[in-house]
């Protein structure tokens, strides 16, 4: 057995139950007699974080066939990367027994809204709880950190490229990327959500295009 063939398994099972609790969250939200108020934002993010898998899972193949990554520490940061996308899946839609907490930033709280007033799933109340964007939104943090460092250390030490040169040429994806996902966790503004939404779904498109045989 290969090396490839030893590690592509357990990345794959990763993969597997990260896409089966985001499906298992969409059938909990559209089976009959569950009352649910929609959102679109929640909906739009979980659409972004499954192709941000698929796009990731894509291009996995060929890169885990190269010679550094049989080294365990160089694994390990890709290993945990996609442990990072399992726990996005997770995190974007609620699970079937999810409450509203008690906490200020609710919007519930700040609209009068009693959460025991209604028995309806609210995704707006789910999206914009402070524990849902603290956790989502730093686990999109941590799988854009952990990507663009094994890419960096792929291109220093497989394309024999200078830290400066590659520094150069990812410096928005190291630095600008994150800053702009971690805006949501400190705002509960509706404009930057939807602004940054809309534009995460529009790269995650435009990059599984990019990365795909009818792109290139």
């Amino acid at each position: 057995m290969s090396q490839i063939e030893y590690l592509i398994p357990l990345v794959s099972i990763i993969v597997g139950l990260g896409l089966a609790d985001l499906i298992q969250s969409v059938r909990e939200l559209v089976r009959p007699n569950r009352a649910v108020r929609w959102h679109w934002l929640p909906v739009l993010w979980s659409v972004t974080v499954f192709l941000l898998v698929l796009q990731i899972w894509w291009t996995s193949f060929g890169v885990l066939q190269e010679a550094a990554f049989g080294r365990v520490l160089v694994f390990l940061p890709y290993l945990l990367m996609f442990l990072a996308l399992y726990l996005a899946c997770a995190f974007a839609l609620p699970d079937s027994d999810w409450t509203p907490g008690t906490t200020p930033e609710s919007p519930a709280q700040k609209s009068g809204t009693s959460p025991a007033s209604t028995s309806a799933l609210n995704l707006e109340v789910f999206y914009f709880s402070a524990s849902h964007r603290r956790w989502f939104f730093g686990t999109l943090i941590a799988i854009i950190v952990l990507f663009e460092s094994i890419t960096v250390f792929f291109l220093l030490v497989e394309m024999d490229a200078t830290l400066l040169s590659i520094l150069a040429g990812r410096w928005v994806a190291l630095s600008v990327v994150p800053a702009v996902l971690a805006l949501p966790i400190v705002t509960d503004r509706r404009w930057v959500h939807g602004a940054l939404g809309l534009l995460a779904f529009g790269g995650a498109v435009f990059n599984l295009f990019q990365a795909s045989p009818i792109g290139g």
